[in-house]
């Protein structure tokens, strides 16, 4: 399939302004392979999947809308507050939701207060709320769609320049979701970029930690080295990869304790 071609394709997925998702490959159906970013009012997408050779690149027009938009966000991020939708209710009033937190060692950091999920009864999505500790104001959401005609699985609502965080320990781990942020808030902090890209907004909400993990999923290893480099040449001392044979979220307490802390 060619550029053209492929471009109409991802241009169909109608994936919101300023994110960036992995989503199931449109092209060759493998699970979670194909990276999309519509930050900056371009248009990205690339699949990590050896046999699949789907990538590209559009700039879209930089209109007066878009500029306006630009020059509003930059001269005051935090004027705007996310208003949860009437639609995310208590995540109990789904069974599937529940499943979803217990198969991906979730349930207890939200039964501990530590990370506030709902139900998106309009979307059929578990839904992790994301909040800034700073101001207290909710900035965004992330939702996971709960059956398979739910496009695309992973859905942003709101603003993602405020990192999803779970759990209050002095190491922190990066992770790509939230509900392996969840999966590991008994043993470190967990912070999700909801996707690969470190924004520089996400910067100043890494600092208080005593040892930093990276750890995204096995085929984003290359990119946990990227962001490694970056922010050791930035000045931060702490940084440690750990490359995974796995999502974190599949994984105990005590497996997790066994990984970075040998015990």
């Amino acid at each position: 399939m060619n550029y053209k071609q492929q471009l109409e394709v991802v241009k169909g997925l109608f994936i919101p302004p300023s994110t960036e998702m992995r989503i199931d490959c449109p092209f060759c159906t493998n699970k979670n392979t194909f990276l999309i970013n519509t930050l900056n009012n371009g248009l990205s997408w690339y699949c990590f999947h050896a046999s699949c050779k789907a990538k590209g690149k559009y700039q879209g027009d930089k209109n007066m809308e878009y500029v306006q938009d630009t020059f509003k966000k930059n001269v005051d991020k935090t004027s705007t507050t996310f208003i949860v939708p009437d639609s995310f209710k208590v995540v109990t009033t789904n069974e599937k939701a529940q499943r979803y937190l217990h198969k991906n060692n979730c349930w207890e950091s939200w039964a501990w207060l530590r990370a506030d999920i709902k139900y998106d009864v309009r979307q059929d999505r578990v839904v992790f709320l994301i909040k800034d500790k700073t101001t207290g104001r909710h900035t965004g959401a992330v939702g996971r769609g709960l059956n398979k005609n739910v496009y695309p699985k992973w859905f942003m609502y709101g603003s993602k320049e405020v990192p999803f965080k779970c759990g209050e320990c002095e190491d922190a781990v990066i992770v790509e979701d939230c509900a392996s942020a969840c999966a590991v808030s008994n043993v470190l902090t967990g912070i999700s970029l909801m996707g690969t890209a470190l924004m520089e907004e996400h910067k100043k909400y890494l600092k208080p930690y005593k040892n930093l993990y990276i750890a995204l999923d096995r085929d984003a290893t290359a990119k946990s080295y990227e962001i490694a480099k970056e922010l050791r040449s930035e000045g931060f001392k702490n940084i440690i990869v750990k490359p995974l044979t796995d999502d974190l979220k599949y994984y105990n307490t005590d497996e997790i304790k066994e990984m970075f802390y040998g015990r």
